[in-house]
């Protein structure tokens, strides 16, 4: 469901709030975390699904109809629909016979118990060792107070997105979707829920060493090469922009030469005012480009072969005339390793903080029960039949 998937990432960038109960003078209260934006996975995915590597069920029998409040998992105790996953009115009878369709569904199915696994993680931590009925009633302070955040933040940034006026208007919206408000709020719940959980686990900061640097830099040679680049900017008199009248296109090129040339007129503020063509709104210019990342041939021979802060003859090709400056040149080149090691330690410490974060997430889903209908999907889950 297109609305569905663009609203819980939304919710996670932002708001990705959660409560953590603590105590204070012998009373219970709520603590409502909120996490900042890079907390929140950009993609929304918490696991992985290969569709090369999965084997597709059986079809269902002729005459046993599939619909979207089949159960497909259950996880911990909690129970998944095919409705909760994919809208309920675009989950056809027999969806199981149809090969595409079952793909697709347990890959959502896959992220889905992943998530859902964290987000009991994050519940049971909160309530661990104490008795029932209190463990029931944090719970419910958690589910009220992210309700709370939902309809105060999260909702109305949904309604002026999507240019809902009035509440009513919005759950029409959803619900011709296929999903509904109570759905959107148990995602948004869930999400934020997952994602405080490998927040507080991942707390440790990660830093690299400078042999570790080193090995990654001799490691990867290609990712230093430096091609020949070149920034400039350029005046421009398409042949289109003068409804392909040659001349008319050729004296407004040449007057907006002179502006530059012989009034001493700001280059960017001429081709703002008067230039037809490549980035004319931006004054002409152009960031760092490559041989062969430009359109025209004339132009980028011109950008790679006259000096520095001087202006171009007047160039033609098939669309029209230009005037170049160049303002950078940089030769081919290598970058060295003391140019590299800040991009190397970024990336090295992602890559540290990613393989925490999957080694979590994996030992989560390891130690949460789980029956699904697609066991091989999941490693150490159980076949949903035995339950059923």
């Amino acid at each position: 469901m297109k609305f569905f998937a663009h609203a819980i990432v939304f919710f996670c960038v932002l708001v990705s709030a959660c409560s953590a109960v603590t105590r204070s003078q012998g009373q219970e209260s709520v603590r409502v975390a909120s996490l900042p934006p890079s907390s929140a996975p950009s993609s929304g995915d918490y696991a992985t699904f290969d569709p090369e590597q999965a084997k597709l069920s059986q079809p269902i029998p002729r005459g046993e109809r599939f619909e979207a409040g089949r159960m497909i998992a259950v996880v911990g105790t909690e129970p998944v629909l095919v409705g909760d996953l994919l809208s309920p009115t675009r989950v056809p009878e027999d969806a199981l016979s149809d090969r595409e369709f079952e793909m697709r569904l347990r890959k959502e199915l896959v992220n889905s118990i992943a998530k859902k696994c964290l987000a009991q993680h994050f519940l049971n931590l909160q309530t661990a060792g104490k008795p029932k009925k209190e463990r029931d009633e944090i719970r419910s302070k958690m589910m009220a107070k992210t309700a709370e955040i939902f309809r105060n933040q999260v909702m109305p940034e949904q309604m002026k997105q999507f240019k809902c006026e009035s509440e009513l208007e919005f759950m029409k919206l959803v619900e011709s979707q296929g999903s509904s408000l109570p759905t959107l709020m148990r995602s948004f719940a869930e999400s934020a829920w997952a994602e405080q959980a490998i927040r507080e686990k991942t707390k440790e900061k990660h830093d690299a060493q400078l042999f570790e640097l080193q090995d990654y830099y001799d490691q990867h040679p290609e990712q230093w090469e430096r091609n020949r680049r070149a920034k400039f900017r350029v005046l421009s008199a398409t042949f289109k922009a003068f409804e392909n009248d040659r001349q008319a296109a050729y004296t407004a090129i040449v007057d907006m030469g002179n502006q530059v040339y012989l009034g001493g007129a700001p280059f960017e503020a001429v081709a703002k005012q008067s230039s037809k063509g490549y980035n004319a709104d931006e004054g002409g210019v152009f960031d760092w480009v490559s041989p062969g990342a430009l359109k025209s041939k004339a132009v980028e021979d011109t950008v790679f072969s006259i000096e520095l802060r001087a202006l171009s003859q007047i160039i033609e090709d098939e669309d029209g005339y230009y005037i170049v400056e160049v303002l950078e040149r940089e030769e081919p080149r290598t970058l060295s390793f003391a140019e590299s090691q800040a991009d190397i330690r970024t990336k090295l410490i992602e890559q540290k903080k990613e393989r925490e974060r999957k080694n979590f997430v994996k030992e989560v889903i390891e130690k949460t029960p789980i029956w699904t209908r697609w066991p091989q999907d999941i490693p150490g889950s159980r076949d949903i039949a035995e339950i059923q």
